[in-house]
């Protein structure tokens, strides 16, 4: 063989493995995006059914609340009562009303935060990785 010959030989093994390297780091990022996702996914679904429990349970106390609503209503003796019953109650359901929302919305917020940690942690590692192997 000759030399030239074993230089293309040589320039085409070099090529042909650093070809295959890009493509096993392309794998190994894909992978690790992957999971990545099946991650968050995990966390989306643990953080909405705790969502869901907490619905739930307002809904409940809700329907409780309104069975004592309609028993307070008719233990009234004269309209001034009534009236008076009438809107202690309607403060109380739009107080309990702007708590769930806002426990909920909270929860909400804690979701995202918590489902978006593994995808930034990702992109920075990645990041990392392709400033590694352009330099």
């Amino acid at each position: 063989m000759t030399k030239s010959a074993k230089n293309n030989a040589f320039s085409m093994n070099k090529f042909a493995d650093g070809g295959m390297k890009q493509f096993e780091d392309m794998v190994s990022i894909s992978k690790d995006a992957t999971d990545v996702i099946t991650q968050c996914g995990s966390i989306f679904a643990k953080g909405m059914e705790e969502m869901m429990k907490a619905c739930v349970n307002h809904a409940q106390t809700a329907g409780e609340k309104n069975a004592n609503v309609w028993k307070s209503l008719m233990a009234c003796k004269t309209i001034n009562e009534f009236a008076e019953t009438q809107n202690r109650i309607a403060q109380e359901s739009f107080e309990d009303a702007m708590s769930a929302t806002a426990q909920l919305s909270e929860q909400s917020v804690k979701l995202m935060m918590d489902c978006m940690e593994p995808i930034n942690k990702q992109v920075s590692t990645s990041m990392k990785k392709a400033s590694a192997m352009a330099a």
